[in-house]
């Protein structure tokens, strides 16, 4: 066909309204439905379950379709920078909720809006520790301990060997 450019000459100009409309489904609900519900709901018609997510991985790879990538990479910059343009109103809303607690004596709500607000900027972090019980979270010297442990256990409970000295007695020949 003469009309069609080399994949990696298109643009995002040569995109179809479909593609389009995929990537604009994808990126306005990023992390909530996967690359096939959005081909569903861009109105591709498929005659299976499966060709859905054959064809959206094939739209979403940059060997076979750089441009409906690089459209897909400016549409979730986009997004991005409107969401770091949002921090700021964050912030001096909880700045905002935080004044008017303080003024009416709400001290419980205005600390709280201010922790929220350090959390936004990223000043405090909740660390949590998972504890793993099984071995392969122990360190060498809690494996050492524990089998130390299981070891007396062992023997104290179910102490079924028995440690003798041999005896040796001369035989006489008559």
């Amino acid at each position: 066909m003469p009309g069609l450019k080399k994949k990696e000459l298109r643009t995002d100009k040569d995109l179809t309204i479909k593609q389009k409309m995929f990537v604009d489904i994808l990126v306005a609900n990023w992390g909530e439905i996967t690359k096939s519900d959005a081909l569903r709901k861009a109105k591709y018609e498929c005659k299976n379950d499966n060709d859905y997510s054959v064809i959206a991985s094939r739209l979403t790879n940059r060997k076979l379709n750089p441009h409906i990538c690089k459209y897909l990479d400016k549409k979730l910059e986009e997004a991005s920078s409107k969401y770091e343009r949002n921090k700021i109103r964050r912030y001096r809303r909880l700045e905002r909720f935080a004044d008017m607690a303080a003024d009416n004596k709400q001290y419980s709500a205005a600390v709280n809006a201010e922790y929220r607000s350090g959390q936004l900027a990223g000043l405090y972090i909740d660390k949590k520790e998972v504890k793993v019980s099984g071995l392969e979270g122990m360190s060498r010297a809690e494996l050492e301990k524990k089998l130390k442990e299981l070891s007396n256990k062992i023997d104290g409970f179910n102490a079924k060997t028995i440690e003798v000295e041999p005896e040796t007695k001369e035989l006489s020949q008559k």
